[in-house]
């Protein structure tokens, strides 16, 4: 079913802060009392949503709010927004006139640090890029929505292959419009593994098990590995394999290095 993303503050005077929304496929949101209305050409309704109203568990100082998050109902003859709440309209929003186009600076290469430098024909527009290595089949994102400008993304950890494509996805807050490259050839990762415990420099209590934690992902397959990885300690030497380890270090000074396949990592730590 086709949907538009919803974000929204509700202030304790009333006002409702709306992000931009961003269509896509999905079930809308079933019970809340904030009713949010799809509107048609003419005004008239043509889906309505009920999202339900909750406290941020930070909320600003000294400025009571409420959030409303969720997918609404958004045929594609939808044109405006309407929400209310127990019958008063907080705030109503059409498309604008304007056609709503995008211009895109697509990176070189797909290697190191890379940004997208993009602008929007309609102003207020938010937008975010994702990456696929099987021709669009499916989707990673890359970066979290932003205004016009740059948008900055580390391909390190990108799958390769040579259907590397990436996609500007840009939302004027009721149309989203798809921006899509030309494929890159992009050099394939293989393993990666991702230390989780202990911490770069901890200091540990001597005479205690100390946890040894890593996953272990293979990009290009898209699996992940847990039971191969392998410990071993500079001062104790191999402390045994999986996903997590209960090592018993002596006092003093050790490097940690886990490996799996081809590849390691490894942090130091002190026991004391």
């Amino acid at each position: 079913m086709r949907v538009l993303t919803f974000s929204a503050i509700l202030h304790d005077d009333g006002r409702l802060e709306l992000a931009p929304g961003f269509v896509a496929e999905g079930e809308p949101s079933k019970a809340g009392e904030l009713t949010v209305e799809a509107l048609g050409r003419t005004g008239r309704p043509v889906a309505r949503t009920a999202l339900a109203l909750e406290t941020p568990c930070t909320p600003p100082a000294g400025e009571p709010e409420r959030a409303a998050f969720g997918l609404v109902a958004f045929p594609a003859t939808a044109t405006g927004l309407r929400v209310s709440l127990k019958g008063e309209v907080l705030l109503e929003r059409t498309a604008p006139r304007d056609k709503l186009d995008a211009r895109v600076e697509w990176p070189d290469a797909l290697s190191g640090v890379q940004s997208v430098r993009w602008e929007a024909s309609v102003e207020g527009c938010a937008a975010s890029v994702g990456y696929s290595n099987d021709g669009g089949a499916t989707w990673t994102p890359l970066a979290l929505p932003g205004p016009a400008g740059t948008l900055e993304f580390d391909t390190s950890t990108l799958a390769g292959g040579r259907q590397g494509l990436l996609e500007l996805v840009v939302s004027d807050g009721l149309r989203t419009q798809r921006v899509r490259s030309g494929a890159y050839d992009v050099e394939p990762k293989g393993w990666v593994l991702w230390l989780l415990a202990p911490a770069a420099g901890a200091e540990l209590p001597a005479g205690q098990p100390v946890m040894l934690a890593a996953q272990g992902y293979h990009l290009e397959e898209r699996r992940p590995e847990f039971d191969a990885i392998a410990w071993e300690s500079s001062r104790a030497g191999a402390l045994g394999t999986g996903a997590r380890v209960l090592a018993g270090l002596d006092p003093g000074e050790h490097t940690i290095t886990a490996r799996l396949h081809d590849v390691s990592a490894e942090v130091s730590v002190s026991l004391a």
